[in-house]
């Protein structure tokens, strides 16, 4: 392997991975070990059909979660398909998965927000995370090998940070 293939900087291999993110590529085809290597990424994901404050801690928690490695980290975030919304909440979201997607993406702590698919296996694979984080209130599942698992255990300290209480309190 030619070393001008390899050395770049850690931004420059970032920037590489989340274009081929936004693309739909896989991204571990796109960079060489030694690039994907030069930063960490992290992923977390949800519904974020109301946003609230327990939304900005969960995320500002999940992206410190890749603060151990001393490198810059990358927090990729997968927004809940409509579908997967009504199964498994009971109800339609009130904005719809590329709208969520859109919001998420515009909040600080967030590099990349992409869209849920059918099967999260394919998630894993197309993100390639060192890190996954998931909610106080999701149920951690079994991963493969070398992806650390980080389970949050509280929504911050806003009473009102629960979808359920602010549709709630709005009537829907």
């Amino acid at each position: 392997m030619d070393e001008t293939q390899t050395a770049i900087s850690p931004q420059a291999a970032i920037s590489r991975y989340l274009t081929a993110l936004r693309s739909g590529a896989a991204a571990p085809i796109i960079l060489f070990p030694e690039q994907r290597r030069l930063f960490l990424v992290v992923l977390t994901g949800g519904v974020f059909d109301v946003i609230h404050p327990g939304h900005l801690h969960t995320l500002s928690e999940a992206k410190k979660a890749g603060a151990f490695a001393h490198k810059p980290v990358v927090l990729v975030v997968v927004v809940a398909s409509d579908e997967n919304v009504t199964k498994r909440k009971g109800h339609e979201p009130l904005h719809t998965a590329a709208e969520r997607a859109e919001l998420v993406g515009a909040l600080k702590p967030v590099d990349l927000a992409i869209l849920g698919v059918a099967r999260w296996q394919d998630t894993l694979a197309r993100v390639s995370p060192d890190v996954v984080v998931f909610g106080y209130d999701q149920k951690p599942m079994e991963l493969p090998a070398g992806i650390k698992v980080v389970h949050l255990t509280s929504s911050g300290a806003n009473p009102n940070s629960k979808t359920g209480k602010v549709r709630e309190r709005l009537g829907l």
